[in-house]
């Protein structure tokens, strides 16, 4: 049985760990760290005197680090944000105090799909093999393997759960018609004064604007977002529950306006939410028309409109390219790993000889090909289910491998015809979370090899080498259809490999021109933290090491916004925590930002350098850098982060 480890319901910080970054980061990147700086007091006031920030009032102006991700396909990338530490600690005030109310105006409308609806208490320290949530929040009725969520939510923590759902199949009895459409742009339009018409009404919020709960939540919204009111970040748990509690009252409104038009919900229509996307379920044209008309009226209230050119209406079946293309992938899949095997005199299974893995793995491409060509569904809407199917497949071949006294290179081969189909499924859809289990399963098919020979490791370790130096190669010749962060991900991958596979320092430095080059993936700390944790201290990348020090140093300085800057202050404290630059050097930086550092009134910062020092130049912040395995924890605790789609 796993053993059942409790939350500690009086640890404010713990929002740390849930509530306030978005998934799409890089691979090494977690608040983890932070959070035990954070609760130790002497370490928070340590960064607090040397930031000159204020971490306790209740008003403050922090600029986001905003970034762009892929969305997949021929769509835009997506703007996701990373809220400042200080006003990441003022969620966890917000949480402490508000988690109750929280949990009321989230519950109001029983059509929405995914909300939460109580504080998580505990979770489980090791996976349940009869869970089938494998990923996402902490649902009702399945705990997690880590305390991914603050709240335990309903209904659904994927969207596909509800198309294979029992409420979804009743709903289909009833309607013979499905209308999908979604609010446009919702984040970046939400209102943050909104919050208030939504709680208490439009006319009461203006006028007492100031009030608890509401009025909280609304400067919340502003601290994280550089004081705008126009649009929330993107990305945090707490940005999807403060538009959660407007949308919920959109939903009450909706019904309540319909039922005025004597159009009743559960016998004229239905419909369920899941974040801003509206399904409706309809008999008529002329109730869908009036849905349609009430709904774009009902967000106007709160300044938002409806998507026009992502409605789609479906007939009986409710069957889309999407789940057809998935039928067929299934059945794909399944062949190729039983045809791995055959059924021996003692009913067991052998695993079948296979001399040509190439051949082997072209054929299943092609199969996946047709099957996507066929169903016209595009390689980033099936992504994650391939990766899921194949790696759990993958996962029960080397289990039967741990039984096998003595591994041949057909054994092996067969796992290179997975390799293949994995990376070339991330190849057609190289995004954050394709990425991320890329990473995962090499992780996991790397402990695996300890025991094999060293002819075989070498073979699996020059596969993967290969495939990722492919990738990114890719990107060094399409710059512009990548926005770079997905490909920094993969270069963490090959620090999962021995030394000898290890890009050259000319690639390598190729690699960051080109980063640097583009505007669009210019982020100066994901690039430099993620290539300084990939040459480490080894000596054959001492220029490079050198070259990034010296762009570290001329960003403190030349930087305009300093340490309200998300960006620059976790940068300030990553580099003075970074084993790999000589400590004088560090301290002669700290020395340098000092002077140049004001705290409220504009007067400048005043501390002991040499005191100070101790914390921060020898305590990781938010890089694990003293972390040997930090990649693998890492990995395991983003697993159960929800992804936002």
């Amino acid at each position: 049985m796993p053993d059942i480890i409790k939350v500690d319901p009086t640890d404010k910080y713990r929002t740390l760990l849930t509530e306030v970054l978005p998934y799409e980061l890089p691979l090494w990147m977690n608040n983890f760290t932070m959070y035990r700086r954070f609760k130790n007091e002497n370490h928070s006031n340590t960064y607090q005197t040397i930031s000159g920030l204020d971490f306790g009032k209740d008003s403050g102006t922090y600029i986001p680090l905003d970034f762009l991700v892929s969305r997949g396909g021929d769509k835009s990338p997506r703007a996701i944000s990373i809220m400042h530490p200080v006003a990441q600690l003022k969620v966890c005030d917000f949480y402490d105090e508000y988690a109750d109310l929280i949990e009321y105006y989230c519950t109001r409308s029983k059509y929405s799909l995914r909300h939460p609806f109580r504080k998580s208490t505990k979770f489980y320290g090791k996976t349940q093999e009869a869970s089938k949530l494998v990923e996402g929040v902490e649902s009702a009725d399945e705990e997690r393997v880590v305390s991914s969520s603050y709240f335990k939510y309903n209904k659904y923590p994927f969207l596909y759960r509800f198309f294979e759902s029992y409420e979804y199949h009743k709903l289909e009895k009833r309607f013979h018609s499905m209308l999908q459409v979604d609010v446009a742009k919702c984040f970046p339009s939400i209102y943050t004064h909104s919050i208030g018409w939504a709680i208490k009404g439009k006319r009461l919020a203006k006028a007492r604007a100031k009030s608890s709960f509401d009025g909280d939540f609304d400067n919340l919204m502003q601290i994280t977002n550089y004081r705008e009111t126009n649009g929330i970040i993107i990305g945090p748990e707490t940005s999807r529950i403060f538009a959660e509690i407007i949308l919920q009252k959109v939903d009450l409104n909706l019904v309540e306006r319909l039922k005025k038009k004597n159009i009743e919900v559960s016998k004229d229509y239905d419909f369920r939410r899941y974040v801003d996307d509206y399904f409706v379920f309809f008999r008529s044209d002329e109730v869908k028309t009036a849905f349609i008309n009430a709904l774009e009226y009902c967000l106007l209230e709160y300044k938002m409109y409806l998507n026009e050119a992502k409605t789609t209406i479906v007939s009986r079946p409710f069957a889309t390219d999407i789940s057809l293309a998935k039928y067929a992938l299934r059945h794909s899949i399944d062949q190729l790993y039983t045809s791995r095997y055959r059924v021996n005199d003692e009913g067991t299974h052998d695993i079948i000889d296979l001399r040509r893995p190439e051949s082997k793995a072209n054929k299943a491409i092609a199969e996946i090909k047709m099957a996507l060509a066929i169903h016209k569904t595009e390689y980033h809407s099936i992504s994650n289910y391939l990766f899921s199917a194949i790696t759990k497949k993958m996962a029960n071949y080397l289990s039967k491998l741990d039984d096998i006294n003595g591994i041949e290179e057909s054994h092996l081969n067969w796992l290179l015809v997975d390799l293949d189909l994995l990376f070339f499924v991330h190849a057609m859809d190289i995004r954050i979370r394709p990425t991320d289990r890329l990473a995962r399963t090499v992780h996991e098919l790397a402990g695996k090899l300890d025991s094999w020979p060293d002819s075989y490791k070498e073979l699996v370790h020059k596969k993967i080498f290969d495939h990722v130096r492919q990738a990114i190669d890719i990107f060094l010749d399409h710059t512009n259809d990548l926005t770079g962060l997905e490909t920094l991900n993969l270069l963490m991958i090959l620090t999962m490999l021995p030394p000898q596979y290890q890009l050259s320092e000319t690639k390598l430095k190729q690699y960051i021109e080109k980063l640097e080059d583009s505007s669009e993936t210019n982020y100066v700390y994901f690039n430099w933290i993620t290539i300084m944790l990939y040459i480490g201290n080894a000596d054959k990348y001492q220029a490079l090491r050198d070259s990034l020090i010296r762009k570290a140093e001329c960003y403190f300085t030349e930087h305009k916004d300093k340490f309200i800057s998300t960006e620059y202050f976790i940068f300030y404290f990553d580099f003075l925590a970074c084993p790999y630059i000589d400590q004088e050097k560090r301290k002669k930086v700290m020395r340098s930002i000092k002077k140049c550092t004001k705290k409220s009134e504009n007067k400048p910062v005043n501390f002991n350098v040499i005191k100070q020092s101790s914390i921060v130049l020898d305590n990781d912040f938010v890089v694990s850098w003293r972390d040997k395995d930090y990649l693998r924890n890492s990995l395991e605790k983003r697993e159960y982060i929800f992804s936002y789609n």
